[in-house]
């Protein structure tokens, strides 16, 4: 027997093929009765799974949840596969805890039928990714999120950081400044890595150069942006990219500690647009990722998987958008009304 196609369930509800596809695929824009009825239409032609009669049961792992970015995701993950009727599982996966085999152990036994991996060891390319290759050879579905691994077939969902990065240098030559530096997360990850490459191709169109003494590698959190904005202001830099929102506040504090003003004196940019940045003083300038449409991206690619639909992995790569706050300004020349340093 055949698979019901997605123009026959438009055909018995009445709605279009692409109303149908957007009910499937959990996005929204869809009237309340109308999913229903559509839903119930699927149900009835066999076009629905366990996946989407409640009793799928999945796993998402993000690495922390101390990054306000990676709970917001999560979230976001689990909303959208509760659509479908799947429930999830949400494991944090830290330094000091649980590691993402660890978890892996536990949701396996569990019997969960998918995986949601949220910045683990993909995001590493030089880690050891046997335990990936061997999920894949046990028929796990799973999606990647934040990296991916070399030869492995399974959709992925990123956002483009190199782009981003290049849009905050480009906002800051536009704002006039020209020593702009880069608090960088550890360099042996994937999303540092793509940072650092659209720094150094905006750096290089809009200053004709970059001076390796604006680039800090450290880590992603408050204390780590701190240390990086250190290093970058005693390099002279006017104005810092930071790696997330957690690094760009402690890079505010920072400049703070010596009496700057941000952004008169130095500006700061951040990446997520978590909730911290809208409520942080000044007002953080930051690049924004769209969680809801990469969450969406991320559902749907495992709802097909555990549906038993056989479809080509696809790399799933969103652009974000920069978000302006009063973090950034104009380079105040020397001698006017700056603090100095």
């Amino acid at each position: 027997m055949t698979r019901p196609s997605v123009r026959e369930i438009a055909r018995r509800v009445g709605v279009s093929p692409a109303t149908v596809s957007r009910v499937l695929s959990g996005k929204p824009g869809v009237a309340p009765d109308t999913r229903d009825r559509v839903l119930r239409d699927a149900r009835e032609l066999g076009m629905l799974t366990r996946a989407h009669s409640g009793s799928a049961l999945v796993g998402i792992i993000v690495p922390e949840l101390d990054n306000p970015a990676f709970a917001l995701l999560a979230g976001a993950v689990e909303s959208k596969l509760a659509s479908h009727g799947i429930v999830a599982l949400i494991g944090s996966s830290t330094k000091h805890g649980p590691t993402e085999l660890d978890y892996l152990s536990v949701l396996l036994e569990q019997g969960v039928r998918g995986l949601v991996l949220i910045s683990g060891r993909h995001a590493n390319p030089s880690a050891d990714h046997g335990f990936y290759h061997e999920l894949h050879r046990e028929r796990i579905p799973m999606v990647l999120v934040g990296g991916r691994v070399a030869d492995l077939p399974v959709p992925t969902v990123a956002c483009d950081e190199a782009t981003g990065t290049a849009m905050a240098v480009a906002h800051l030559h536009d704002l006039g400044h020209t020593r702009i530096g880069l608090a960088g997360g550890q360099r042996y990850l994937l999303p540092s890595q793509n940072r650092l490459r659209g720094y150094l191709a905006a750096m290089r169109k809009f200053t004709g150069g970059v001076d390796e003494r604006l680039y800090a590698e450290t880590d992603f959190t408050m204390s780590g942006g701190a240390s990086g904005a250190r290093r970058l202001l005693d390099s002279g830099a006017t104005a810092i990219v930071a790696g997330n929102d957690l690094m760009a506040l402690g890079a505010v504090m920072a400049a703070q500690e010596r009496g700057l003003r941000v952004p008169e004196d130095v500006s700061i940019i951040g990446y997520d647009d978590s909730f911290l940045a809208a409520h942080s003083s000044p007002g953080l300038t930051t690049l924004r990722q769209p969680i809801d449409e990469m969450a969406a991206a991320a559902a749907s690619a495992l709802v097909e998987q555990v549906s038993g639909y056989e479809t080509p992995p696809v790399d799933h790569l969103f652009r974000p958008s920069l978000v302006v706050r009063r973090s950034s300004g104009a380079l105040t020349p020397p001698g006017a009304g700056s603090a100095g340093r």
